[in-house]
């Protein structure tokens, strides 16, 4: 088909690929991970290939995957593999530049909660802090790490089983429900775009 632009996945570099599919598979859900070495050094990292699983048992998994750039790891990853715990904390409009600040390299050992000003909260079950900003945190247990490669861009699955989950009152309805309406979550794009979930962007439409 002449309007078509078919590609074969395999002629491109990694950075073209990896351009294509985020800017497809969009809008993608922001796990914003608390983790903690094995020293006791918190780390704050948002990632984008995230969701929910399953809901018995209660599973969220969330992907650090290799660099494109020179195939090195993420302190996340390193952290969930030492201690075997993360928070998996949501984000929404009033901490997005926050959440884009953490994403900056910086060096094994920086607290990115001092970086970008966000409060930390001692958990419950799990030694990785909350983030008191966000409007809900799921505590987690590292239930296994799938690598899908070794080489840059790879993918490393954390699979993670929620042992608590915390949620502001002021995004829960008076039917007990989480309110999406309030929650104003924020996702990511391809590039530099994101998107929110403001009323005027939402619909419904009944279960056939």
């Amino acid at each position: 088909m002449k309007n078509i632009k078919s590609i074969d996945p395999i002629s491109l570099e990694t950075k073209e690929l990896h351009k294509i599919l985020l800017s497809s598979i969009a809008p993608r859900p922001i796990a914003f991970a608390s983790t903690i070495d094995s020293n006791g050094n918190v780390n704050l990292s948002p990632f984008s290939y995230f969701n929910v699983f399953s809901s018995n048992p209660p599973i969220l998994i969330f992907s650090p995957s290799r660099r494109v750039r020179d195939n090195t790891t993420k302190h996340t990853l390193e952290n969930a593999m030492e201690t075997k715990e993360v928070v998996i904390n949501v984000v929404n409009f009033p901490i997005v530049e926050q959440m884009s600040k953490s994403s900056v390299e910086y060096e094994k050992g920086v607290n990115e909660f001092i970086e970008t000003g966000l409060t930390q909260v001692k958990s419950l079950l799990v030694k990785p802090p909350r983030v008191l900003e966000s409007p809900i945190s799921f505590e987690c247990k590292v239930q296994d790490i799938i690598s899908l490669g070794e080489s840059g861009g790879a993918g490393q699955l954390i699979i993670a089983k929620v042992v608590q989950i915390h949620i502001d009152k002021k995004f829960i309805d008076n039917k007990g429900d989480i309110d999406s309406e309030k929650l104003d979550l924020v996702a990511r794009m391809g590039g530099d775009w994101y998107t929110r979930t403001t009323k005027e962007s939402m619909f419904k439409i009944p279960k056939p």
